[in-house]
């Protein structure tokens, strides 16, 4: 018999084989032109617009068939060995059945002839064959769990009578002629040969197997993508589980309740909230000092989800390149007028901007946003954030809002000076302590010796 197991090699080239051939098939469905995408059905989509996107959808898909194939691979490679090798051993240790005697004159047989007998759905038995020694028929044939196997006759189907066969057996075709000897029953069977045809070439399977056989490092971030995005969708759906208890909660309890647990975030002044010090009603989550502003009007109580129509003091000074020392100034001088959030009516907890409060002077938030850039930094690609008048003149921006009055201008060489300075005097800073730490190291290293 022969081996069924193969060396690795072989299953990972059959696999990139059916992965080439997967992959190809995925692809063609969406290269087929006559094919319009549901999505695009009844809607007036050019048809240069229409191959833009079945192109951009076709990478996306084919982003993930390349990456599950990939993440498959191994495992289904170590089922075809295991399967593989339990064939060879179930082959190797099967034993014949013993006494196993001729129908026809009783003699004791012996097994001439063992093959793997393999079945859809049903479980793989060794079959074995026996011949007699005086040549008598039937021959018999076990499997090796001791079953026998037999063959049905084929019974004429008018009057079961068991019918004649005569096969005639050429290099095109096996016809198999059955006539019934009692009635005139007959039927005709033909198997036709099939040619083995010569492998054709496949001049394309390189190019597509570097195509849709992706590396392990592709593979490995497909991984991790892969595992990112599962993990996002358990969050959401933890929290839309979260979301909908609080809503119950909310219908129950209209004018709001505390929430149970700690480390909540005011949307308000952003303070963190130790347990029962925060409030939650349909304006979203508030500290307690920033709800009892809300009650006492001295802020609005859309404001937790409506922060584009306010800034906070860290938005003045971030998005203006201001200090709190100016930003103090600005409202002394009546040039922003804020809103204070008092601690339960006495002293300041934190102030903010309405853009209502201060029309023609704050800009819309919209235009004061920073921005992701690329950078290129020794040979390496990094993602930066640069404030938005790092991207046109300044006062082209904020052309009729009077905050610009009140900025100064600052040339970007003299900013690139300041910003290296600022890094130069870190970096001194930083070898100082590492060079005290050393000596304090030094030292006490000193003392347990003269001890």
């Amino acid at each position: 018999m022969k081996k069924y197991l193969k060396d690795e090699q072989y299953y990972i080239d059959l696999y990139d084989r059916h992965t080439v051939e997967h992959c190809r098939m995925a692809e063609k469905l969406w290269t087929d032109e006559k094919k319009e995408l549901p999505l695009l059905e009844g809607k007036k989509v050019s048809k240069e617009g229409q191959g833009l996107m079945k192109n951009m959808m076709m990478k996306y898909w084919m982003h993930f068939e390349t990456g599950e194939r990939y993440l498959n691979k191994d495992k289904t490679i170590r089922k075809w060995m295991d399967d593989a090798r339990s064939k060879d051993e179930l082959y190797e240790s099967a034993q014949a059945p013993e006494n196993i005697r001729c129908l026809t004159c009783r003699s004791l047989l012996k097994s001439t002839f063992k093959e793997l007998w393999i079945e859809l759905n049903k479980e793989d038995l060794v079959l074995f064959m026996y011949d007699c020694p005086n040549k008598c028929l039937p021959h018999r044939s076990f499997f090796s769990n001791g079953e026998e196997c037999r063959t049905k006759p084929n019974l004429c189907p008018s009057c079961e009578v068991k019918v004649n066969c005569e096969e005639i057996n050429t290099k095109e075709k096996l016809t198999i002629n059955y006539s019934c000897p009692k009635c005139s029953y007959t039927k005709a069977e033909e198997i036709v040969w099939t040619q083995k045809q010569e492998e054709v070439l496949d001049e394309n399977f390189v190019t597509d197997r570097d195509r849709f056989c992706i590396t392990d490092e592709e593979g490995k971030k497909y991984q991790d993508d892969k595992w990112k995005l599962e993990q996002a969708g358990k969050f959401m759906e933890e929290w839309k589980i979260k979301e909908d208890a609080l809503k119950k909660k909310l219908e129950e309890n209209p004018d709001g309740f505390h929430l149970e647990g700690a480390g909540y975030t005011c949307a308000i002044c952003r303070d963190n909230t130790p347990e029962g010090d925060n409030w939650y009603d349909k304006y979203g989550i508030k500290c307690l000092v920033c709800q009892k502003a809300i009650e006492n009007k001295e802020i609005p109580a859309h404001l937790n989800y409506d922060r584009e129509d306010w800034y906070s003091e860290y938005d003045i000074e971030s998005s203006f390149n201001s200090k709190a020392s100016t930003l103090r100034s600005w409202v002394k001088k009546g040039i922003l007028k804020q809103r204070v959030i008092s601690r339960f009516g006495q002293g300041q907890h934190a102030q903010i901007f309405l853009i209502e409060d201060n029309k023609d002077i704050l800009p819309p938030k919209e235009l004061v946003k920073s921005h992701m850039v690329n950078e290129i930094k020794d040979g390496k690609e990094y993602q930066t954030m640069h404030p938005w008048y790092h991207f046109g003149d300044p006062k082209k921006t904020l052309k009729g809002y009077k905050i610009m009055d009140h900025l100064r201008i600052v040339p970007p060489e003299k900013v690139k000076a300041q910003e290296e300075e600022k890094q130069r005097k870190w970096e001194e800073k930083r070898a100082r302590r590492e060079q005290l730490r050393s000596e304090n190291k030094t030292a006490r290293k000193l003392r347990k010796r003269s001890h």
